[in-house]
């Protein structure tokens, strides 16, 4: 549309308002103004030429120069419903800091290879597992690529530093300290926390499996358990959601003991409900009300006492590893103890688990010379 108007200094001059069509980054309705045409016929020729030069190359305003942020939270709305909230929530969190620190207010297309290589050298100097961040950042690209904002992804030719090896040590338990630890926790800890602790050592459940925990997936005439869920918190707030990945969903059995420990425990959390007129949430390890424990307040219960009895220092996922290190030295297959553990892979099981101890490195020896002299 081209209209007349009259300037300040009593000129006339012409001005056109185009529709450009929807923004495909945006999804908005654009419009644009421009002033100053001396002649009708100037100001329909810079319309017809801008409709033109928008057709073929697309919007030449803002909305075709989005920011690293505009294109970033574009993906992660897409990518919120391809993945669990947990995932979700973890990636937000990754993509929060690298807008911060490394991308505020850049457009995506001026972020050259040079540039891409200096912020990768800062992240791994910041971060051991800096390929987290880096796979965010990549995927991002990838998304603006396949949107046409940019022509190339610099993260393709950057040279990637090697990532570090995390140098906290995963900790088990020998044999003697877990019964040492669970004679004690059995005479002096609450009573939902050495239940908790028993089966985490005798399972090699994930501490969000063992949480998540009702009483209806523990089949007590078979002796098995059903791993179906994890306990899990967004937004703070605790709930459940399937487990870590396929693999996880799986059956193991329990041995005689810890049954009877589950089973003495069913019964005396049914009378602690009763006596303090607490509704039963079937859920197999609650805090004092009868709800989900607190994640970080389970861990400081651990903590807390291992110091008050002078013990070994270790987490709560040291008693998953403390099993299935138990189970290598019982001479369980590998294969076995990956799908007991859930793993995706046997491999995953062998890079964490097949460390030799002590006890272990010693009897190597004397078995070989048994063998010898059969």
């Amino acid at each position: 549309m081209i209209k007349k108007y009259i300037t300040k200094d009593g000129e006339t001059r012409y001005m056109l308002q185009a529709y450009l069509g929807v923004d495909p980054f945006t999804g908005k309705q654009k419009r644009t103004t421009r002033r100053g045409f001396k002649t009708q016929k100037e100001a329909k020729k810079a319309e017809r030429e801008l409709l033109l030069s928008v057709e073929e190359n697309g919007f030449t305003d803002h909305s075709s120069k989005p920011t690293f942020k505009e294109v970033a939270d574009l993906w992660l709305e897409s990518y919120e419903t391809t993945v669990k909230p947990t995932t979700y929530q973890c990636t937000s969190m990754y993509l929060k800091v690298i807008v911060k620190d490394y991308f505020n207010d850049i457009r995506i297309e001026s972020i050259s290879v040079s540039m891409m290589q200096q912020i990768v050298l800062k992240l791994s100097k910041r971060y051991t597992q800096y390929s987290l961040y880096l796979s965010v950042i990549n995927r991002v690209f990838k998304f603006a690529l396949s949107l046409g904002i940019v022509q190339t992804n610099p993260v393709d030719k950057i040279i990637r530093p090697k990532q570090k090896q995390s140098h906290k040590a995963k900790i088990a338990l020998t044999k003697e300290e877990l019964n040492q630890f669970l004679t004690l926790a059995k005479e002096d800890a609450k009573p939902s926390l050495y239940v908790a602790w028993h089966t985490l050592a005798y399972t090699g459940l994930r501490r969000g499996e063992l949480l998540g925990l009702e009483w209806s997936d523990i089949d007590f005439d078979n002796k098995m358990i059903s791993v179906n869920k994890t306990l899990v918190k967004i937004g703070g707030k605790l709930s459940t959601q399937s487990p870590k990945t396929k693999c996880s969903l799986r059956t193991i059995s329990i041995d005689d003991t810890t049954l009877q420990v589950l089973k003495s425990w069913k019964l005396e959390q049914k009378k602690l409900f009763f006596k303090h007129g607490i509704k039963s949430k079937n859920i197999v390890i609650t805090n004092s009300s009868g709800s989900y424990f607190e994640f970080s307040h389970f861990r400081e219960e651990l903590l807390y006492f291992l110091g008050k009895h002078k013990l070994k220092q270790f987490n709560v996922h040291s008693l998953r590893h403390t099993h299935a290190s138990l189970l290598f030295e019982a001479g369980i297959e590998p294969k076995t103890i990956s799908d007991r553990l859930g793993h995706a892979n046997i491999q995953t099981t062998l890079d964490m688990y097949t460390h030799l101890n002590d006890r272990q490195r010693s009897d190597v020896a004397d078995r070989l010379l048994k063998f010898l002299e059969a």
